[in-house]
């Protein structure tokens, strides 16, 4: 034992002086002071936990990933100019109160909103998948697609199956999972695709030097690209629950949109450089006119956002129209766990006047964001902002709707993950009749839900809201 103590000892003085090399680095690195504090104070004091804890998730920034525009990648950089030339003869500037979020968008990617676009929500599985099938089978070109999560289950092999007619038909296929969401998916199902001479990847976000036990960034981007004509975006993934099959959650509440028109090819950009990152290559492209004049002319921005930019993309939009705001302010989101710029944004809309109605799901699926949204109950109450709790099944959907003009719809959930480390995809929508069918959705929604007592947390048991605290101390980690 004698023999041993001095190589324990040095084996602590060793892990003591990693803990400090890596607290340092943590405080340069942490997005937030609250961030700094807790992983210098875990790593100095208890370094045989935080620093296995920071090299998997202690990451805020994400290497490796190269956008368009920043000289990088020439054929992305060309890739950018072309659909920036292409979109020019659609250009809009949003009208009214929101030109604000769109002029910023326009200034943080370079893309600009697009006129001349069909909308359509899909509400919930069946509707969607349906509508992205029918597109599917009849393409004749190109067939992109992206999911955070694919299930080797029935959705999944009928997805497999069409993929594979679409193939036989002479399309050009891709498809990009993400490596985290879908680690339960056996290699069979990409490697039959790839037989087919269909190209698969896996989105995976440790293969940089270094970073090899980084799992804190996911892709959860959901799109699918059709013949660069028709693109489908929202919450659901490929897997039977998104369809309402689950034991445990039962029914499934979820949101996509289909568009057609110029706007297509802004969300093409976000493709190439996803696949630019996972295949190093920047695959053809087309950029089409839009076939048919839509009955309704919306103008549209996409927003694909991660934690390789400077400035969030979906931070400035989102906080850009919660500000504007004068009416309304409708919001559903699996999660709530906002930044506090986020938060007291929401409240200062309220106290201001404005309609502010957020939906929650009653039933969790992760236990850690549930508990973590009612810390942010005394001061929702305190502003007026009314909270609903969705009654049958979960609701996974990520819908923003403003005044009667202003609707976002994609991936983008309320929570630090999708606003600080998640790549993530929506489309923001300025367009009266779009508007009208987002309001529809959430007065049946609300019809669905429960409104929610605000005064859970502040009556609630000390061990409630002891739970509630410590989780909501990792909510940058959710």
């Amino acid at each position: 034992m004698s023999y041993l103590s001095p190589i324990y000892a040095l084996l602590t003085i060793c892990l003591e002086m990693v803990g400090i090399l890596l607290a340092m680095r943590a405080i340069l690195m942490a997005r937030t002071p609250q961030s700094a504090i807790a992983w210098a104070g875990v790593l100095v004091f208890l370094p045989f936990i935080g620093i296995p804890l920071f090299l998997i998730f202690g990451e805020s920034r994400f290497a490796g990933y190269t956008q368009a525009g920043k000289g990088g990648v020439k054929a992305l950089d060309e890739a950018l100019h072309r659909i920036v030339r292409h979109l020019d003869g659609y250009k809009v500037f949003f009208q009214g109160g929101f030109a604000e979020p769109e002029r910023m968008a326009r200034n943080l990617t370079s893309l600009p909103a697009t006129s001349h676009n069909e909308v359509r929500l899909l509400v919930d599985g069946n509707a969607t998948f349906e509508a992205i099938f029918e597109a599917v089978d009849t393409a004749t070109e190109s067939i992109w697609m992206q999911f955070f999560i694919i299930h080797d289950d029935i959705l999944g092999r009928t997805l497999a199956e069409k993929l594979l007619a679409a193939a036989g038909r002479g399309v050009r296929c891709r498809v990009l999972y993400d490596q985290v969401g879908s680690k339960t998916l056996p290699a069979s199902w990409p490697n039959r695709l790839r037989k087919a001479g269909i190209a698969v990847e896996a989105f995976v976000t440790n293969r940089q030097f270094g970073r090899s036990f980084q799992i804190n960034f996911r892709n959860h981007r959901k799109l699918v690209i059709v013949d660069a004509r028709v693109v489908f975006l929202g919450g659901l993934n490929v897997g039977d629950e998104y369809m309402g099959q689950s034991r445990q959650f039962g029914p499934w509440r979820d949101t996509h949109i289909r568009i057609d028109g110029p706007a297509v090819a802004g969300f093409q950009l976000s493709f190439l450089e996803d696949w630019n990152y996972v295949a190093r290559e920047v695959p053809e492209y087309r950029l089409r006119p839009p076939e048919v004049t839509p009955r309704h002319s919306a103008s549209v921005f996409p927003i694909a956002t991660g934690p390789y930019e400077s400035w969030s993309t979906c931070t400035a939009v989102y906080l850009s129209a919660i500000h504007c705001a004068t009416e309304r302010l409708w919001i559903a989101s699996p999660y709530f766990v906002p930044s506090s710029p986020l938060f007291y944004a929401i409240c200062h809309a309220a106290i201001r006047g404005v309609d502010v109605r957020i939906i929650l799901p009653q039933k969790p699926d992760h236990l850690l964001p549930w508990l973590s949204s009612f810390t942010y109950y005394t001061k929702l109450r305190e502003a007026g902002v009314k909270v609903w709790r969705y009654q049958p099944g979960f609701m996974h959907q990520k819908a923003f709707l403003a005044d009667n003009d202003l609707a976002i719809v994609g991936s983008i959930n309320l929570d630090y993950r999708s606003f600080m480390l998640n790549f993530e995809l929506a489309a923001v929508v300025q367009d009266k009749n779009f508007a009208s069918e987002v309001e529809a959705m959430f007065l049946a929604d609300f019809d669905r839900s429960r409104p929610e007592n605000l005064r859970a947390f502040d009556d609630g048991s000390l061990f409630f809201r002891l739970q509630c605290r410590a989780a909501a101390l990792m909510s940058p980690e959710q």
